[in-house]
Formats: C-alpha cells, sequence, structure tokens
C-alpha cells in the first residue's frame, strides 16, 4: 500500500515558498493578520526543516487515549522501548525512535524531542520487526501525546509534533474511529492526504466481517474530511497481524525521502488557498478605467477655484494690454483698480498659495462627493475586504486636496496667464503714441495761433491739406484723436480675443494640472491596490501549486 499522493507532477518546493513568501509581504495590512503570520510560521517551519535535508523522514503516531499509539511503536521498534499499560496509562512527552543513518540528533534538537531511543542497537529489534532493521534506516518515529488528553500541555505538545512531522499516522480502534475530536482534526488536514494514514488497531478482538465494515466506514469518514486518498491499515499489536504491511508502508516512505517535501508543500498549499480565500473571488476591476478617472477629474475641476483664475486672467489680460495698446490719454485709469492677478498673489513673480477665495460649502461637498463616487464606482464588483482597503488609501485628507488643486490651478495662471507680451503691442503701442503725439502737437499749434491771434499779432500762414481746405493742425488734432479712439477699440476687440484664448489655455493646463492631481491622490493609490490585488493572487496560485 502506497501513501495517497496529490495526483499530479511535483511542484518545485522552492518556488512554492518564494512566491508565497512575496505574497506574505503584499499581504500584510491587506488580508487577515493571523493568517497571514500563519503562513510567515509555516515559512519559517519549512526553510529550518530544510536545513535539515532529506535524511531523515519524521513520523508521528497520533490518537485518542488508550487507541494503542504506544503498542504500535513497541512492535515497529521490536521492544517495549515505549512504556504501556497500568505503568504508563497516557504518553505524557514525546519519545523519539530512530533508525540508523545519519546523526538524527540535529534534527531531535531543532524538533525539541529530549527522549530518545536508538532502535539500530536494540537486541533483537530486527527480528521483532520481521523484517531487516536497514530498512527503515533514517526513520525518526515519534509517539506523541494523546490529542484528547485532559492535561492542555499534553493536547499543545500533540499540535506542535503534528505541525511538524513529515508523515502523520493516526492509530485508533472500532471504539473511537468516529471520534468528533479526531475528525475536526482531520478535516484541518484536508490538504494533507499525501502524508497521512490511517491505523485501525485491535482488530483481533473483532469478526473479520466486523473488520472490513469498520474499515469501510473509517475510510468513508476520511473521504469526508477531504482524505479519500489516505491509506487505511488493520493492525493488531496483540498478534502482530498488519504491523509488516505497516512497517512496509513506513519503509517505502523512508525510502523514497519525498515526505518531507510533500508535506512542507501540503502545508504551503493548504496555508496559500487560506489567503486566497481571504482574497475573495477574482472579479471586479484591475486598475481604474479613464472614464471614472476623467469624470473625477472634471468634479474636481468644478469644485476648484479655477473658474475665478480664469476671469481674472482675463481681466488681467485686459488691463495690461490696456496699458500698452489701449488709447494714451486714458491708459492712467487702470491703476485705479488692483491688478486682478496680483489681488489674487498670481501676478509675475509670485509663488505659493493663491489668495483665491474659500471654497464654498458646497465646493468642498462637491469635491468630496466625486471622491466617493469614484471609489464607489471601482469598488462595486470587489470582495470584501478589498472595498475598506481601497476607500483607505484612495481616500485623500481634504484639506490636502484643495491645498493641492489650489496650488496647481495657482501654478498654470503663474505659467500661462503672466506669460510673455504679444508681439504685436509693441507696435500697436508705437501708433498709438505717434497718433498721441500728433495729436497733442496739432492742439499746440492751434493753441499758438489763437493765442497769436488774442494779441493781435501778425498771422502767421497755416498750410491746408490740398483739395481739402482743411488747416493741417485741425487735421492733426481731430485726425490723431479720431484714428486713435478707433485704434484703441479694434485693439480693445482683438485684445478681447487674446484673453479669451489665455483663459482657455490657463484652464486647459489648470485641468491637466487638476487630473494630476486625482491621479497622484485618487487613482495611482488605488491602482497600486488593484495591482497589488492581482498580484496577490498571481503569487498565491503559484504558491499552492496550481491547486484550488
Amino acid at each position: 500500500m502506497r501513501l495517497g499522493r496529490f495526483g499530479r507532477d511535483p511542484v518545485d518546493l522552492a518556488d512554492q515558498l518564494a512566491a508565497l513568501g512575496e505574497a506574505v509581504d503584499l499581504a500584510t495590512d491587506r488580508l487577515p493578520a493571523d493568517h497571514v503570520e500563519q503562513a510567515r510560521a509555516i515559512i519559517t517551519k519549512a526553510n529550518d526543516r530544510l536545513r535539515h535535508g532529506t535524511n531523515h523522514t519524521l513520523v508521528a503516531l497520533l490518537g485518542a487515549t488508550g487507541s494503542g499509539k504506544s503498542s504500535v511503536a513497541n512492535a515497529l521498534v521490536g521492544t517495549n522501548i515505549a512504556t504501556t499499560g497500568i505503568r504508563r496509562p497516557t504518553t505524557s512527552s514525546t519519545l523519539g525512535c530512530y533508525w540508523g543513518g545519519d546523526d538524527p540528533h540535529p534534527l531531535l534538537d531543532w524538533l525539541e524531542v529530549p527522549n530518545r531511543h536508538d532502535v539500530s542497537g536494540e537486541p533483537g529489534a530486527a527480528a521483532g520487526a520481521h523484517s531487516p532493521a536497514s530498512s527503515l534506516d533514517g526513520l525518526v518515529l515519534l509517539d506523541v501525546p494523546d490529542h484528547d488528553s485532559v492535561e492542555v500541555g499534553h493536547r499543545l505538545e500533540m499540535e506542535r509534533i503534528a505541525r511538524h512531522a513529515d508523515l502523520l499516522v493516526w492509530v485508533t480502534d472500532a471504539e473511537k474511529y468516529g471520534d468528533k475530536a479526531m475528525h475536526d482534526y482531520l478535516r484541518r488536514l484536508s490538504h494533507h492526504g499525501a502524508v497521512t494514514a490511517m491505523v485501525l488497531n485491535k482488530v483481533d478482538l473483532l469478526t473479520d466481517d466486523d473488520v472490513k465494515t469498520c474499515l469501510a466506514d473509517l475510510q468513508r469518514l476520511m473521504a469526508a474530511d477531504g482524505l479519500p486518498g489516505a491509506p487505511v491499515l488493520a493492525v493488531s499489536t496483540a498478534t502482530g497481524e498488519g504491523i509488516p504491511g505497516l512497517r512496509s508502508l513506513l519503509a517505502e516512505t523512508v525510502a523514497e525521502r519525498s515526505a518531507m517535501i510533500e508535506r512542507l508543500q501540503a502545508d504551503v498549499t493548504a496555508t496559500s488557498l487560506t489567503l486566497l480565500d481571504d482574497l475573495g473571488p477574482g472579479d471586479g476591476l484591475n486598475q481604474v478605467p479613464s472614464r471614472v478617472t476623467d469624470q473625477l477629474a472634471a468634479e474636481l475641476v468644478g469644485a476648484s477655484g479655477i473658474a475665478v483664475v480664469t476671469d481674472a486672467v482675463a481681466a488681467g489680460h485686459r488691463r495690461d494690454a490696456a496699458g500698452r495698446v489701449g488709447w494714451p490719454f486714458t491708459r492712467w485709469a487702470r491703476r485705479l483698480r488692483p491688478h486682478p492677478l496680483r489681488r489674487l498673489h498670481l501676478g509675475r513673480g509670485s509663488s505659493g498659495l493663491s489668495s483665491l477665495p474659500q471654497l464654498s460649502g458646497v465646493q468642498l461637498a462637491r469635491s468630496e462627493n466625486a471622491v466617493r463616487q469614484a471609489l464607489a464606482t471601482i469598488t462595486a464588483e470587489l470582495p470584501e475586504p478589498w472595498p475598506d482597503r481601497i476607500s483607505e488609501v484612495g481616500t485623500p485628507n481634504h484639506a490636502l486636496l484643495n491645498n493641492q488643486l489650489d496650488a496647481v490651478v495657482s501654478e498654470a495662471a503663474r505659467a500661462t496667464g503672466a506669460g510673455r507680451t504679444p508681439r504685436w503691442w509693441a507696435a500697436a503701442n508705437a501708433l498709438q503714441m505717434a497718433l498721441a503725439v500728433t495729436a497733442v502737437v496739432g492742439a499746440v499749434w492751434l493753441a499758438l495761433l489763437a493765442f497769436g491771434a488774442y494779441l493781435r499779432l501778425p498771422d502767421v500762414p497755416t498750410p491746408d491739406i490740398v483739395d481739402t481746405g482743411i488747416p493741417y493742425p485741425t487735421a492733426m488734432l481731430v485726425g490723431g484723436l479720431l484714428l486713435g479712439v478707433v485704434l484703441a477699440a479694434v485693439f480693445r476687440q482683438l485684445v478681447a480675443l487674446g484673453s479669451r484664448r489665455r483663459a482657455t489655455a490657463v484652464r486647459s493646463n489648470a485641468e491637466a494640472a487638476v487630473v494630476q492631481v486625482a491621479r497622484d491622490l485618487v487613482v495611482d493609490p488605488v491602482d497600486r491596490e488593484l495591482a497589488a490585488r492581482s498580484r496577490l493572487r498571481e503569487l498565491l496560485t503559484t504558491a499552492t501549486g496550481g491547486r484550488r
């Protein structure tokens, strides 16, 4: 009879451990802490066990009080090394018996088993075992305290040894094989069928039909526990029946030297499946959709002070233009009002936060609701615990969010709104100044003529424009003023167009910056969590060896 196998090609244990190790790092603070710590303990145990090599196979005899574990140990050893009966009604501490091979003491030291017995040096051991003792070289048989002991320390010792043994051999009898406590424990080992065996002891007290019935029922119960492939053997320590078969099973296991690897693989698989269950099904988004990012950014733009800034940029552009291309005689009027950008601390050379008005309650509520709606869309199809986790990492400090929005909108205004002066302004200014000088010269000329007439001075000839009869000074004054006013009106239209373009550029740059804020504070943290979730699934699937 052979021990059960996984029914698949062996998976490299090193790959499984590496995948589980990376998964544990990612799972920290994301999945239940007790399960993560359990996985970390499995990795530590596996690495410690691997350091002791595969030259020894740890086989633990487990069972309830009175099931005959120590009698089975004595039958395998071939001598009464494990005290039984009235002198030792229960096993109080673990006894380690080892057969030949390399020195097992470092392994037993790691396992913290002080009670040890070298079977290879026991006279008559080979004869009592019905087979050459050398067939079990490398076996370390552990007689463990009862799993149903009233002593808590005994139960803890049994569980400790069971966690570290390579092969678990449960010993029971016709009266105890349905024991609830044992089957509760076996259900926890549903992925350990490759390293679990069941021994039905005391079959000398049963008829052949009863033995068959008990074995069939025991196999049914083990299948219900998730161990359908685990071997079940019938033995009698009183008559020796079945002991050779049990010994052959152990000899085969020792010879293959695979029980340790299979036990560790089973442990890694079981804890990885637990973490996969915590991870939840693979439904839901793997990254934040662009439409969610765009909608979030649009809402944040609406909740920011971008409208105030673009209005200030347009007004500032018009004010600056009035000082350069406006009618020279009215340019001074612009100084009566502060510059719109400087009033908001957004003028050229400014830095830091702006002096934008405080966001209203409606604006603040809009930004908070925009974040909530985006996260709700992302987490709608995600299983627990991911909605809470993603909401936690994707909800920024709203004071920080609003400050960031202020900062990027302000920077967009400074970079674009306070940009270079349009080239045509210089030519327009020169033209306006020439017309203003012309009008002034004409006015002075006319004033001198009028003053001369007042003083009754001889008339000074005044040239006229040919074929019009309009004196030059009059033409200079009226023409300079009229053309100046007309050009000022034309330039105002051009400036208005330029102000709208500059405001549009500022808005476009600010919106792009707001999108980046949305990414930095909401989308990217959520994307990292979704990527971690996908990577965890990939790693844990590898760690299970592809089992699910």
